[in-house]
């Protein structure tokens, strides 16, 4: 790439508004209701989902890349109906959608924390990029 064209840094709000949206448009494709939490007041998830045949509500926390990059996730207090979508949000490639249960992300977290040794009250936990790529699609692990 020449030096004049120099790729501009994305803003992480752009990319979490960017997977928020894109999330929401295939969930609604796949017949659930959706509606958003807005807001700093709601820091548990970004989604309320409503499923299309149960008509179980569950929230699902959103985490948006544009490039292939660490997962930065938060372990939070379990919860039965919080369900984790990762959604890598390039500019010029087609979107990708990981879908994981709350326990599998707090797994995968778990392991990392141990194999970087990590300190209990590290403020930076997550996991790497190629750890997501077993959930790709894996729309399957949502209520029905």
């Amino acid at each position: 790439m020449p030096l004049d064209q120099k790729k501009e840094k994305r803003s992480g709000h752009r990319t979490q508004w960017t997977a928020q949206f894109a999330v929401a448009s295939e969930l609604c494709k796949l017949g659930y209701e959706v509606s958003f939490t807005m807001g700093n007041r709601t820091p548990l998830a970004d989604l309320m989902v409503v499923s299309p045949d149960q008509r179980r509500m569950f929230l699902v926390d959103v985490k948006g890349l544009y490039t292939k990059n660490f997962w930065l996730i938060k372990p939070k207090q379990t919860r039965d109906e919080l369900f984790y979508i990762l959604v890598y949000v390039p500019d010029n490639d087609t979107n990708q959608f990981f879908v994981m249960t709350q326990t599998d992300v707090n797994s995968l977290i778990q392991s990392e924390r141990i194999r970087l040794n990590w300190k209990e009250d590290e403020p930076m936990l997550g996991f790497n990029w190629k750890l997501a790529l077993p959930y790709k699609d894996a729309w399957q692990v949502l209520p029905k």
